[in-house]
């Protein structure tokens, strides 16, 4: 028995560092792409890579940094949807619930929200293309947009969370048919 309150002082503590975690996150996941977008051409070449990919230019006129941002908000808000599914879900294991509906709940939507994060990163990336490029002459511009194999994992570990949802609702039915059992 006092292996089990251990295990859950443990499983509760770390639920509410995660908890704390994602709450921080959801403040400053809007204000980094801000900043990315409105200091691009200041920063170094390594961190100018990472974002437009190899052979970024060191510089980006405004408006292809308006598109590259405005390429990010679908992702950004799905970001920051999941941060808020994430805070609840830990919040719920912070105060020791965990085969509720609430929690099967927040594993179903982090599922949902995976997919569409397939769906915002494509159209993040075409949006990236179309910024990098869309200050070429005539003929040079590329609109490009593209599945790479990172998404199909991602799309793979969405259907993985929205399975363990569903075996979470299987093992809340079960608890709640014991609970019931005299």
């Amino acid at each position: 028995m006092k292996k089990n309150k251990e295990n859950e002082l443990r499983i509760r503590g770390m639920s509410r560092k995660l908890r704390k975690l994602f709450q921080i996150g959801l403040y400053l996941l809007p204000a980094m792409p801000i900043l990315y977008w409105l200091f691009y051409n200041h920063l170094p070449p390594m961190m100018q890579d990472g974002a437009v990919g190899d052979g970024a230019p060191a510089f980006l006129a405004v408006n292809s940094r308006v598109i590259a941002f405005a390429g990010e908000i679908p992702a950004i808000l799905v970001m920051l949807f999941a941060l808020k599914s994430l805070k609840a879900l830990f919040s719920l294991y912070e105060k020791g619930i965990y085969f509720e509906a609430e929690n099967v709940k927040q594993f179903r939507l982090l599922g949902k929200l995976a997919l569409w994060g397939v769906l915002t990163d494509a159209v993040n990336e075409t949006f990236l293309i179309l910024a990098k490029t869309i200050n070429n002459p005539p003929g040079e511009k590329v609109l490009a947009i593209g599945i790479s194999s990172d998404h199909v994992k991602l799309m793979v570990v969405a259907c993985i969370i929205m399975l363990i949802g569903m075996v979470m609702d299987e093992g809340r039915k079960i608890k709640d048919e014991n609970q019931l059992t005299v």
